[in-house]
């Protein structure tokens, strides 16, 4: 019996405040529902790694064709650390971002920091990274000890703050102190911390109170800007090479 799984790429302009041109784009990697995870947890480790290449490649070419590679933008790509070693993942996103003519100095490699995340995959693929010079994203970050832990291990280009983490400071002091913790020791690593861009004005104010400077989302985007994100805010045709046999 074979599977086909669609892949939907949703990419978000990553902001500083104040400005309107994005220094970076989030490159979101989603299934329908249940579909990858479905995929994921009845295939051996080697077809997953083969899924994983072909979800990178996915990945880089929307970029490609959304006109980012000539912006001159950061390209922040997250990596299933479950699907296969550092080595072989690494190899797979560098042959993607070749193939589409992605330069790799622009590439940010993001790792999971959830507190449910493998602790030693996620050391492993930090590792290999600066071995071989690629900036490090970490996502999900909640301030947890494994988040911590993995931040003792690297100096990230960014850090992705977990929604539940940044979601609506203005009614959750406690969290803003939390949150200013985290930008205090990232200004002394010299560390972009980036949240998700708050919807409501009170939230907007407590975001800055707390010292959040850079924004995923649109927040103040041009309209120039938001053309690069529609065409891909839909599920796409079956990407070729992803039938499994299962």
């Amino acid at each position: 019996m074979a599977t086909t799984m669609d892949l939907r790429i949703d990419l978000q302009p990553i902001t500083a405040q104040g400005t309107t041109e994005p220094f970076a784009w989030h490159v979101g990697i989603h299934a329908r529902p249940q579909a990858f995870h479905t995929v994921d947890a009845i295939l051996p480790r080697e077809d997953r790694v083969e899924l994983e290449a072909v979800r990178l490649d996915r990945a880089f070419a929307v970029a490609a064709e959304a006109g980012l590679v000539d912006a001159g933008t950061l390209l922040v790509v997250p990596v299933q650390l479950s699907t296969g070693t550092p080595d072989r993942l690494l190899t797979h996103l560098f042959r993607a971002a070749l193939r589409h003519r992605v330069p790799l100095d622009r590439v940010v490699v993001e790792i999971s920091a959830d507190e449910t995340a493998d602790r030693d995959a996620a050391a492993a693929m930090i590792h290999a990274c600066t071995d071989r010079g690629m900036m490090i994203g970490l996502g999900d970050f909640a301030a947890g000890p494994l988040a911590l832990g993995l931040l003792a291990h690297c100096s990230p280009r960014l850090i992705r703050l977990a929604p539940a983490l940044a979601h609506r400071l203005d009614v959750a002091p406690a969290r803003a102190r939390l949150v200013e913790g985290v930008l205090r020791l990232a200004r002394g690593m010299g560390v972009t911390v980036v949240a998700p861009a708050p919807t409501e004005e009170a939230e907007q104010r407590a975001a800055a109170a707390a010292g959040l400077r850079h924004f995923q989302g649109e927040l103040h985007i041009a309209r120039r800007i938001r053309r690069y994100t529609r065409p891909v805010r839909r599920w796409g045709a079956p990407c070729a090479g992803m039938r499994i046999a299962a």
